[in-house]
């Protein structure tokens, strides 16, 4: 039996089905039964899960956002002017004609070409003219840029060597024709480096030398870098145990010229022999004891009939001929004659100090000559020689050259050799000590610059070699 309805719960789906029926029942009645409109039921929301959706209301629509005000096109750029093309090198031979007016190089000296005569920031180089070939080309400027050929239009290509001999790997310095503009552009080139004020007047700097061009103005700063001095003294020791002989050797100094290679083909400064020569008649020679003196010279032994050893003797040969406060030509041809030299990669002004006590040659600077008297160690170095590294003569020239760039710019590491010849350059110390500058430019300096420093360390104002 079935009680009251309210004791029972009715499924909704039980519920939703007889809704339908009793909804259907009332559509076929109003259809047979003639009524126009059927009733209306309320409408229920629908409880289902998954039903309860209601439409949201659409939002109010936003007001159009103004419609942006075009700005106007960029106006064309100009299209560029075609850049002019390169004007052909020229071709034609450089003649003592061709050379004569303004010019600016490379390296900022500003110079004047007259006639064979060429001024250097003011200062008349007497020594260096244009010189020529036979066909009337020019061959060089003295002894210091050897004529390469032409580079560009109103440009010319030197090699700064004193022979065309070593002129293949030497450094380029481009000569250029003064104009107004390229005056102009030199001028603030100049003033930015220093060279304004006082030192515009170089005549009367305080130091010779001190004027624009004298100075590499291409030079870069170098400062302290340990691997690199470490990775330096490496290949320098290595390059020496390489060649060198067996054990020490005493070399009388007459016996020793500058190795071609040595100061990039510059030889020797007379300045800086006297100056050395000086030192020891005045102050006594200093022997070396305990890794203290003297440097130790590095000598090569070079028959005369080799490539190297006839360069070597030309290139002294030809500074003795022309630098007459050297020992005399007739010590060193004495040597000529002999099978060998010794040619020197590092202590060269050493050994030819000495040579000037053998001769009893004068002094440039006093009316004096360099005589030995009474001391023993002088007497020793000048006729029996000091303590040498000696390579043999198979060393390559640029070996040399390094060699003896090495045992310049290192200067502030003491090293020393054993008694068999051997050495570790590697261990040497650091000096860290202060030194004079001008010991310190007297190593790295070629023999024209040094002659310059010496005389400006000596206070010599009157001099034939000013301006050489």
């Amino acid at each position: 039996p079935i009680g009251p309805a309210s004791r029972f719960c009715i499924p909704q789906e039980v519920q939703r089905a007889q809704g339908s029926v009793r909804e259907m029942g009332n559509c076929v009645a109003g259809i047979c039964g003639g009524s126009s409109t059927p009733p209306i039921k309320d409408v229920v929301t629908c409880n289902a899960q998954g039903y309860n959706f209601t439409p949201a209301e659409a939002p109010e629509p936003a007001p159009a956002a103004p419609a942006p005000v075009p700005e106007p096109a960029p106006a064309p750029a100009p299209p560029p002017e075609p850049e002019e093309p390169p004007k052909p090198v020229p071709t034609e031979p450089i003649v003592l004609e061709t050379m004569q007016g303004d010019w600016v190089n490379s390296v900022g000296a500003k110079i004047k070409v007259t006639g064979t005569e060429v001024s250097l920031n003011g200062m008349v180089m007497k020594v260096h003219p244009v010189t020529l070939n036979e066909d009337g080309t020019v061959a060089s400027i003295g002894r210091i840029w050897q004529m390469k050929g032409w580079q560009a239009e109103d440009q010319i290509e030197f090699k700064e060597a004193p022979s065309r001999e070593v002129m293949e790997f030497a450094r380029s310095v481009i000569w250029t024709r003064a104009t107004e503009k390229r005056m102009d552009e030199w001028t603030a080139q100049m003033s930015a480096l220093g060279y304004s004020g006082s030192s515009r007047d170089v005549m009367s700097r305080g130091i010779e030398g001190c004027c624009p061009g004298t100075s590499d103005a291409k030079a870069s700063v170098r400062v302290d870098d340990a691997d690199r001095d470490k990775a330096e003294l490496k290949l320098l020791n290595d390059l020496i145990e390489q060649y060198r002989l067996p054990a020490m050797a005493n070399i009388p100094p007459r016996k020793v010229i500058p190795d071609f290679s040595n100061r990039g083909h510059t030889g020797l400064s007379v300045e800086h022999v006297h100056y050395l020569a000086t030192s020891f008649k005045e102050k006594g020679f200093l022997k070396r004891k305990n890794n203290n003196g003297h440097d130790i010279p590095v000598l090569v032994k070079q028959p005369v009939s080799s490539e190297l050893g006839k360069k070597s003797i030309e290139n002294w040969r030809s500074k003795v001929r022309d630098e007459k406060g050297f020992p005399p030509s007739e010590h060193y041809e004495r040597l000529f004659k002999q099978d060998e030299v010794y040619t020197s990669l590092g202590n060269g002004h050493f050994n030819q100090a000495l040579n000037l006590f053998f001769c009893e040659s004068d002094s440039i600077y006093k009316a004096q000559k360099y005589t030995v008297g009474a001391d023993k160690d002088l007497q020793e170095a000048v006729y029996k020689g000091v303590g040498a590294i000696v390579l043999r003569p198979e060393i390559e020239l640029r070996e040399r050259e390094t060699i003896s760039r090495l045992l310049n710019s290192k200067r502030e590491f003491k090293w020393s050799v054993n008694a068999d010849g051997s050495l570790h350059i590697m261990d040497a110390a650091e000096d860290t000590t202060q030194c004079k500058q001008f010991e310190a430019l007297s190593k790295v300096l070629d023999a024209v610059e040094l002659n310059c420093l010496v005389r400006s360390e000596l206070g010599v104002k009157e001099s034939h070699r000013i301006g050489q």
